[in-house]
């Protein structure tokens, strides 16, 4: 018996020759260009130049906003400073440490606060006259002030305007 030859039984008789043997070179940054003078080339050297203008910019905001401080109380001072520090990337300081009694006797004294600005609020509101009055069909209208504007309609009404509707059609039909 003879043998079928397919693709795979010729791949592997020619298996030495069909061999390609890849090497796997990893990417390398480019280094600096040199000249034969040594110097570094222009668009180097025009970068360079920008980013000392940036860093020269940054140093002299820096010292306007120390001289700015220097004019400061010693709390305003202080609160600059740390301000500055955060703007450069320092962690905000923790919130001071308050007792708990004393922190609910401040709530409790601003609760008080707010009550009596309220009761002044609602005094002047009485002194001028300001309060609204309810009208009764508000009170009784599920619908609102809508209806108060407008009014109810009465079954008297509508029984008038039927018997005057009723002859108008009529008269149309037999002149139609």
């Amino acid at each position: 018996m003879s043998l079928i030859l397919t693709k795979a039984a010729l791949a592997l008789k020619n298996a030495e020759s069909n061999f390609q043997f890849v090497k796997f070179e990893s990417h390398k940054p480019k280094k600096k260009e040199q000249m034969d003078d040594g110097k570094v080339s222009n668009s180097k050297t025009v970068l360079d130049h920008y980013s000392k203008k940036d860093l020269d910019l940054k140093r002299i905001r820096h010292e306007v906003v120390k001289f700015g401080m220097s004019g400061f109380d010693p709390t305003k001072k202080e609160e600059a400073k740390i301000a500055l520090a955060v703007s450069l990337g320092a962690k905000p300081p923790k919130r001071e440490y308050l007792n708990y009694k004393e922190l609910m006797k401040k709530r409790k004294e601003e609760k008080i606060k707010l009550q009596e600005q309220k009761q002044q609020m609602m005094a002047k509101s009485v002194l001028q006259g300001v309060s609204k009055k309810k009208n009764k069909a508000n009170k009784n209208n599920d619908v609102g002030n809508f209806l108060s504007n407008y009014g109810k309609v009465q079954k008297k009404d509508l029984k008038k305007n039927d018997n005057n509707s009723k002859p108008k059609k009529k008269n149309k039909k037999k002149i139609i």
